[in-house]
């Protein structure tokens, strides 16, 4: 029966389409709960078309050498994004089909495939968008850079940060003047190189005007399902303080978790140090990138690295620094060393 045969076709079509996307989150996303999801619906999905057709009566009707379009393969280059969305478009075309052709033989799996493919349609949207997103190459260093009313002078030392290359720059401010703040935004992005990632502090409104890289928010900022709402292309990193923390926001879409002070806080000493071995616990609960902050130089930024983080947070050791760039290399030439010997000893 020919109507079988389409069936089978896009049985098959969109089980490869499914691996291809299951792979991908599994190894470029990284992401445990999105894999664990995707993976759930490529079974239900199998489990689902063979409760409506069994799989004797699919493969009775295969004819795969009769099949006049085996041969129209395309060979062209595609970039990840691509090979991703060409596959979400595979496997939603595929159940389109499938919900079309199962009302001639059978209207009971119709309501099936329907509503699974408006479930992939919300996946390939949560894939595509973190896909999407910079990658944070590991180990790194983090300098977050505190905007003063002195333009000039605040111009000068960020220029020194850049030059150094640190991986990642955050601008921060404390003050009301929004404006000012937007200004500042607007002329970093212009002067940080693309291989540095550029993160603004708190303000969800200034990332998306300046076109930055992402958001940093803390324990009184928007909720991250909000921020997500605004900015779901974007890196999201959150300020966390302790165990209770990471469980409250371990199975959110973040990609970076910052914990501290490390160590005491020139920037904020009101609060108490958490010590290095809050480290190894945390990175036991998350699989996204862990940033060590406060009180963090060049003299224990290294066994901040040893101890679990996968990168190191930094400011008033630059700010006090008058060779800035100089700095930074030590800083990064640390780093690396703990790296090393992290990686070293779990082999």
């Amino acid at each position: 029966m020919k109507i079988l045969r389409i069936i089978d076709v896009n049985f098959n079509r969109a089980r490869e389409g499914f691996r291809v996307i299951e792979e991908s989150v599994r190894f470029i996303c990284k992401d445990k709960q999105l894999l664990e999801k995707i993976k759930e619906i490529r079974q239900n999905f199998s489990k689902g078309v063979l409760k409506f057709f069994p799989s004797e009566q699919l493969k009775s009707q295969r004819a795969s050498q009769e099949d006049i379009g085996r041969d129209l393969n395309r060979k062209e280059k595609l970039n990840l994004k691509q090979i991703i969305e060409t596959n979400f478009f595979r496997v939603e075309e595929a159940l389109r089909v499938l919900e079309e052709y199962s009302k001639i033989i059978n209207p009971e799996s119709v309501s099936f495939f329907h509503n699974l493919r408006f479930e992939i349609y919300e996946y390939e949207k949560r894939v595509i968008t973190k896909i999407s997103r910079k990658k944070i190459n590991l180990p790194c260093l983090y300098v977050i850079l505190n905007l003063k009313e002195d333009e000039k002078q605040f111009l000068k030392f960020s220029e020194g940060v850049i030059k150094g290359k640190p991986n990642i720059v955050q601008l921060r401010y404390k003050g009301e003047n929004t404006k000012f703040f937007l200004k500042i935004a607007n002329i970093l992005k212009k002067n940080i190189p693309n291989e540095i990632i550029y993160i603004i502090n708190d303000r969800v409104d200034i990332c998306f005007l300046c076109e930055g890289d992402g958001v940093h928010i803390g324990r009184n900022d928007l909720d991250i399902d909000d921020v997500r709402k605004i900015l779901p292309e974007k890196i999201v990193g959150v300020s966390t303080e302790n165990i209770e923390d990471i469980e409250r926001i371990k199975n959110k879409d973040i990609d970076y978790v910052a914990i501290g002070s490390i160590f005491k806080s020139p920037t904020k000493i009101e609060k108490k140090p958490i010590g290095l071995d809050i480290l190894k616990k945390v990175k036991e609960k998350i699989s996204i990138p862990l940033i060590g902050i406060g009180g963090i130089n060049i003299e224990n930024a290294r066994k901040v690295i040893e101890k679990g983080a996968d990168g190191v947070a930094v400011i008033s050791a630059l700010e006090n620094s008058e060779k800035v760039e100089e700095e930074i290399k030590k800083l990064k030439e640390e780093i690396d060393k703990g790296w090393k010997k992290r990686k070293k000893r779990i082999i």
